[in-house]
C-alpha cells in the first residue's frame, strides 16, 4: 500500500487577517503509519512462522499440547496486523484524487502491484513443487502444480492482495460516498456477515471465503482520515488507548481459549472474530496516539521493504526453515518435534527470527539491484 506525503499548499495572500483553521496532517502526522507497517509486518512473519506438526492441521495438533491456550495467548499479540494493514490502505487512499477518474487511479495501483506480486507467486508454488520433489519424490505435472497453486491461494499468505484488490476496486467505484456513514454501514453490516460465516457458522474456513470481510475497515481507515478522527486518537493519548486495547486483548484472549476448549471450531484465532476486530482498531488507535514523530527504524525501511517482506517471507517460513529443521533432524538426529507448549513457543521464536532476518535481507538485495520489480514507494 503506497504511502503518501501531501505537501501543505503554499499560501499566496496575506493580506486578509489570520483565521483558524481545521488540523491538518503533515509530514509528521504520518509517522503512525511506517509504525504499524514495520509492526504489522513483524506480526504477518511471526503468526507464519514454522512449528514442526509431522503433517497435523493445527488445531489438531495444539490439542495434544499442554496448556495450549498459553500458545493461543501469544499468537493473538500479533492478530492485529491483517486489519491494520487495511486501516492505513484506506487512510493513505483518502489523499489519492480518484473521484475524477477511479478506473484510472485502479489501474494504476494494479500494474504498480501485480508484476512482483505474479512473480513472487511463481517461485513460491516452484520451491514447493521442489521440496515435494527432492524430499518425497513427487512427480511434478501440471495437474500437481494446480493443486498447488489452489493450496497457495486459500491457505498462505498469497490470499491478501487479490482480497486487497477487490477491497480497492469496491472502494474506488463508490469513492463518492467514501465519506457517507451509510456506505459505511453496509459494508459493516458485510463484515458482521462474513464474521458469522467464517468465524461462527462451523463453515471450512479458507481465506478466500472472506473475501468480501475486510472492505468495511479499509473504507473505516479513509473515513478516519477524512473526519480528522486521528487527531482524537492522538488527544486520547496512550494511557487511554493502551487500557482500552488491554481490555480487547483479555477479551481475545478469553474468546480464543472458549472457542479451543468448549466449541469445535477449528479456525480458533480467525481474524474475523469479533473481539480480534476489536483489537485491532484498538491497536491502530494506541500506534496513532503514541507515534507522532517519525520513528528511528535504522537500517529498516518499512515504507519501502513491507510490500517485499509480504511477498518472499513464505519461502522461509513455508519452505526454507521447514527443509532446515529435516535436514538438522536427518543429519544429526536432532528431533525439534514436541508437544511442550514451552518449546513449541521457543521454536516459534526461533523460526520467526530466522525468516524476518532472512526475508529482509532478501528484500534488501532485490531492491539493491533492482530486481522483481518491487515498487520503491
Amino acid at each position: 500500500m503506497p504511502p503518501h506525503d501531501p505537501t501543505p499548499p503554499i499560501q499566496l495572500a496575506i493580506a486578509n487577517p489570520v483565521v483558524d483553521k481545521p488540523k491538518t496532517f503533515d509530514k509528521v502526522s504520518y509517522a503512525f503509519v511506517d509504525m504499524i507497517r514495520f509492526l504489522a509486518t513483524i506480526g504477518i512473519v511471526y503468526i507464519h512462522s514454522y512449528v514442526p506438526m509431522k503433517g497435523m492441521e493445527t488445531n489438531e495438533f495444539l490439542h495434544h499440547v499442554n496448556h495450549a491456550e498459553y500458545y493461543l495467548y501469544v499468537k493473538q499479540l500479533f492478530k492485529f496486523s491483517t486489519i491494520c494493514y487495511f486501516l492505513i490502505a484506506g487512510f493513505l487512499l483518502a489523499d489519492k484524487s480518484i473521484e475524477s477518474s477511479p478506473f484510472a487511479y485502479y489501474l494504476r495501483r494494479l500494474k504498480v502491484i501485480a508484476i512482483p506480486y505474479v512473480l513472487a507467486l511463481a517461485i513460491f508454488i516452484a520451491g514447493l513443487a521442489l521440496q515435494k520433489y527432492f524430499t518425497s519424490g513427487q512427480h511434478i505435472t501440471l495437474a500437481y502444480i494446480i493443486e498447488i497453486f489452489k493450496y497457495v491461494m486459500l491457505y498462505s499468505p498469497f490470499w491478501y492482495i487479490p482480497n486487497y484488490l477487490l477491497c480497492l476496486l469496491v472502494i474506488v467505484c463508490f469513492s463518492k460516498y467514501s465519506s457517507s456513514v451509510y456506505f459505511g454501514g453496509i459494508l459493516f453490516l458485510l463484515t458482521l456477515w462474513n464474521t458469522w460465516y467464517n468465524v461462527y457458522a462451523g463453515n471450512t474456513h479458507t481465506h478466500t471465503t472472506a473475501l468480501t470481510g475486510f472492505i468495511f475497515y479499509m473504507w473505516l481507515g479513509m473515513y478516519f482520515k477524512k473526519k480528522n478522527l486521528i487527531a482524537g486518537m492522538q488527544s486520547a493519548g496512550p494511557l487511554v488507548t493502551g487500557g482500552v486495547l488491554l481490555f480487547c486483548y483479555i477479551l481475545s484472549c478469553f474468546e480464543s481459549r472458549y472457542m479451543f476448549y468448549h466449541t469445535h471450531i477449528t479456525e480458533t484465532l480467525n481474524t474475523l472474530r469479533v473481539t480480534n476486530q476489536l483489537y485491532s482498531v484498538a491497536f491502530f488507535a494506541l500506534i496513532v496516539s503514541c507515534c507522532q514523530k517519525p520513528p528511528n527504524f535504522g537500517i529498516l525501511n518499512p515504507r519501502k521493504e513491507t510490500y517485499g517482506i509480504y511477498l518472499y517471507h513464505s519461502l522461509f517460513t513455508f519452505i526454507i526453515v521447514g527443509v532446515l529443521e529435516q535436514w538438522l533432524t536427518n543429519s544429526f538426529g536432532i528431533s525439534f518435534f514436541s508437544y511442550n507448549v514451552y518449546n513449541i513457543l521457543l521454536l516459534n521464536f526461533a523460526s520467526f527470527v530466522i525468516s524476518y532476518i532472512a526475508t529482509t535481507v532478501l528484500v534488501k538485495l532485490l531492491m539493491r539491484y533492482n530486481l522483481a520489480w518491487l515498487p520503491q514507494m
